[in-house]
């Protein structure tokens, strides 16, 4: 079973253990997947620290498995980083965008080029720039529309897929564009598997955020449910996105 998009590092008061995290997920029969440092949210997060802490990652599990993407934040562009060097000296198997961590300003230049550098490193290396998707405007789902067009060699995926519709007219106008299931309500992974997109769904789970979620917010604040137990929820909830997408076919 594959997991296209979970988590390990600091979010917010909580520190997520890499290993534990990656011990979990693989404890699960998650054979394949895909994380990135929430670290790189913090304020004043330096590169070399989320490098660090990928490194320590990799050295224990296999980067061909279990796979580092690169969170790329505006912040990095003071601290001149160098996309190929951070690639170079890592196993990165792709790129990750958050539009609401950190705004990517449109109209600021030196945002505007990193973003080319950004996309064109991935259209040339044909690597997945995964990004954050949701309801605001700077984080709808066409956000970045024009980069999707003009970088057709990069897989570019819509976490969350919110809101659905939008990610459906993505879907329909640029083959290069997928989604993930992450925090994606079946109702929505129904409409995308209707519309004739069930190749475009790849299964993701957020954890550990999930399990942030579940234990600090409305009923749940204080709970002491074990992140291996909502794990096993997250595995039941891409397992019925996967059956709907298998019958959608």
């Amino acid at each position: 079973m594959t997991d296209n998009h979970i988590h390990i590092g600091q979010f917010r008061e909580i520190y997520y253990e890499p290993h534990e995290i990656l011990d979990i997920v693989a404890e699960a029969g998650v054979t394949d997947a895909v994380y990135t440092s929430t670290t790189s949210a913090k304020d004043g997060v330096r590169y070399a620290e989320v490098e660090k802490e990928i490194a320590e990652a990799v050295a224990i599990y296999d980067p061909e498995r279990y796979k580092p993407f690169l969170w790329f934040i505006p912040p990095y562009i003071d601290q001149r980083l160098d996309i190929g060097e951070a690639f170079h000296s890592l196993p990165y198997a792709g790129i990750k965008l958050h539009p609401r961590a950190h705004h990517w300003d449109l109209g600021d230049r030196r945002h505007l080029d990193c973003l080319h550098s950004i996309f064109a490193f991935a259209d040339e290396n044909a690597l997945p720039v995964l990004i954050h998707t949701g309801e605001d405007v700077f984080e709808r789902p066409g956000y970045f529309a024009d980069f999707f067009s003009r970088y057709f060699g990069a897989r570019c995926i819509l976490a969350h897929c919110r809101p659905v519709i939008e990610a459906i007219a993505l879907f329909r106008h640029h083959r290069n564009v997928y989604g993930d299931t992450a925090f994606l309500p079946l109702e929505g992974a129904a409409e995308i598997i209707n519309a004739g997109f069930t190749t475009r769904l790849l299964p993701g789970s957020d954890f550990p955020i999930t399990h942030y979620m579940a234990t600090h917010y409305g009923n749940n604040n204080g709970s002491n449910d074990k992140l291996a137990d909502q794990y096993l929820k997250d595995i039941e909830q891409m397992k019925k996105c996967e059956e709907m997408i298998n019958q959608g076919r």
